[in-house]
């Protein structure tokens, strides 16, 4: 099978770490599985904000791409009304709207009031698939419940990432009926990842593979449809090229407001080895890999091995693009049987 491939649009998106306090306590959250609640207790100062905010207006004066930012944590609304001063400060300086990312505990009508009267973009929800929620997060019933009553042009306030472990890969064709018959949208879906990442056994493999095609089948043409998008960003985004860059609490990237401009160089120079590094695979009769030149840091960082992670990156990689190919271009496309070759 012959592919072409070109030079797709970049989006950047700079994740502020605002906060390293939350209010929910989820057991395959990545931001606690290598920090300490008590030591990030914290809010950012302004003048870090600041500095961050100077960092992101001069790469959006220089580098060619989509760019917005958005604040995360911990979780963003426990700043209270100081996020949306935030918000204003950060609209003035950049010219650009933020978005937040939250488990939503905090939100209620009078939140949504005020966030109105803000700089703030639009809210992204993150929450529990319906079949096993996790017991530290916020009911998805809840959270559905206060989308659909709150959401308005205005202020959209949409699902964000539904996080599915892999017991629940066979559910995937209920998870997304049960989001898409109550929102009429299905929202970003993501494998557990980071240090929680655990291999699929073989019976979760062959679950995720069965079940793709009915949802790609039923869904690809009705929504957005952003299925595991670390492994395939170019089903996930629409053709466009999404990077992801944390801007974190700690400053780990010792921007500051003097600094700001000099510190793009490295960041840049990261993009292809930290954050995105090249993936050395020497398989020369994979239809897909002209795709996966590069993956998410965490696909080759992994301390369990290295080579067990970045195997099961490729067989997610095979699973789900054979399973778009089969539906959108033709039912009689074969499963691709080639898997990554390190050496």
């Amino acid at each position: 099978m012959k592919t072409s491939h070109c030079p797709r649009e970049k989006l950047f998106t700079f994740s502020i770490g605002v906060t390293g306090r939350c209010n929910a306590n989820c057991s395959y959250c990545h931001y606690f599985a290598t920090r300490d609640r008590k030591e990030v207790a914290y809010d950012i100062s302004d003048k870090q904000f600041i500095a961050y905010m100077k960092f992101i207006r001069y790469w959006c004066e220089t580098i060619a791409g989509v760019t917005s930012y958005r604040f995360s944590g911990g979780e963003p609304t426990l700043l209270g009304d100081r996020l949306f001063r935030l918000a204003d400060i950060g609209y003035k300086l950049t010219g650009l709207r933020p978005f937040i990312l939250t488990a939503g505990k905090e939100l209620n009508k009078e939140w949504v009031l005020r966030a109105r009267e803000s700089a703030i973009a639009h809210i992204f929800v993150s929450i529990e698939n319906p079949i096993q929620p996790d017991k530290g997060a916020p009911d998805p019933n809840r959270v559905v419940d206060f989308i659909r009553e709150f959401n308005s042009p205005t202020l959209p306030i949409v699902p964000g990432v539904c996080v599915v472990p892999n017991n629940c890969f066979k559910h995937l064709p209920e998870i997304c009926n049960w989001f898409y018959t109550r929102l009429g949208r299905i929202p970003p879906l993501c494998e557990v990842n980071y240090s929680p990442y655990k291999c699929p056994s073989e019976i979760e493999w062959e679950d995720l593979k069965k079940v793709l095609p009915t949802v790609i089948r039923d869904h690809f043409h009705n929504t957005q449809l952003n299925i595991f998008s670390s492994i395939v960003p170019e089903y996930a985004y629409g053709g466009k090229d999404p990077y992801v860059f944390d801007l974190d609490l700690e400053n780990t990237q010792e921007i500051n407001g003097i600094n700001y401009k000099r510190k793009q160089s490295p960041l840049i120079r990261e993009l292809n080895t930290v954050h995105y590094p090249r993936l050395h695979c020497l398989q020369k009769n994979c239809p897909w890999k002209m795709f996966c030149k590069n993956t998410k840091w965490y696909w080759q960082n992994d301390k369990n091995g290295f080579e067990k992670k970045i195997t099961d990156y490729c067989r997610f990689k095979r699973i789900l693009s054979d399973a778009y190919y089969r539906v959108i271009v033709g039912p009689s496309h074969p499963d691709t049987t080639c898997s990554i070759k390190l050496s």
